[in-house]
């Protein structure tokens, strides 16, 4: 049975997609058809270029992610020559190059539109759908503007039906949980309170809107295009910038294809 693998957005969260890709190789479960979002753009293009599991973990570990994507809302002049040329030494120049179709979501901060990129440069797509806003800076490509396509589609199913998936395994590293305060913040939390003055902190509230909205819509939008298998790693408190974390990230992404290997497998044929 030819499927769709739909990968979603989530920075280093996202890194749970490694360990789902390696699972589904093991078990002979190969898609037809890739498409992602921000980090599973990213995660995509490496499964599309034909890199096996065990390959993209050692990649994933052996990269300065705080060097290539710097996730903290900032003033958005961080350069983008370092994450072409890392993009450079590893994936083909334009999605033609690919092993598999891939499909990436971007948006168009002129037009407010979902943008969907299946065809030329492929790093260009890959820095757009990982711009994160107030961060990255947006890529013009085409006559957009393109920043991360998790503003408005974080679990791309639509994108990969239209590639022709027939069935759609979709893995969704959105971060919906209740928010986990570390044992120091806590501490803080409760003196700010005694004082009648709790925040989190302008940083972290505006990170934590931007998961709740996403969260909220995604959800909208997975009831439009729902997968015939959704998987949803437990990833705790890791969070967008938790790179340092990748391997429980991975390991957590095995985990979670480990137990739905079944479905999986009654699903996908």
């Amino acid at each position: 049975m030819e499927f769709g693998l739909v990968l979603g957005g989530g920075g280093a969260r996202g890194l749970a997609h490694v360990g789902v890709w390696q699972v589904l190789e093991d078990a002979g479960l190969r898609p037809s058809v890739v498409a992602g979002t921000s980090m599973g753009g990213l995660v995509g293009a490496f499964i599309a270029a034909g890199y096996t599991g065990a390959e993209i973990e050692r990649v994933a570990l052996s990269v300065s992610w705080r060097r290539l994507l710097d996730l903290r809302p900032g003033p958005g002049l961080i350069s983008g020559a370092a994450m072409n040329a890392w993009l450079g030494q590893h994936l083909p120049e334009t999605f033609g190059g690919l092993t598999l179709p891939l499909a990436i979501t971007a948006t168009d901060l002129t037009t407010g539109r979902a943008v969907y990129l299946s065809q030329g440069p492929l790093a260009e797509a890959i820095r757009a759908t990982t711009a994160y806003p107030g961060a990255l800076s947006p890529v013009p490509l085409g006559g957009a503007l393109l920043s991360d396509g998790g503003i408005l589609n974080q679990i791309p199913v639509d994108a990969a039906l239209f590639l022709g998936a027939r069935k759609v395994v979709a893995v969704d590293v959105t971060a919906p949980d209740p928010l986990e305060l570390t044992a120091r913040r806590v501490r803080l939390w409760n003196r700010e309170v005694a004082l009648g003055q709790p925040h989190l902190g302008t940083v972290r509230a505006l990170r934590r809107a931007v998961e709740i909205m996403q969260a909220q819509l995604t959800e909208a939008r997975l009831s439009l295009y729902s997968p015939d298998v959704l998987l949803r790693p437990q990833l705790g408190n890791i969070d967008l910038q938790s790179f340092h974390r990748s391997t429980e990230a991975i390991r957590a992404g095995r985990e979670a294809a480990t137990r739905e290997l079944p479905r999986l497998q009654a699903v996908l044929g």
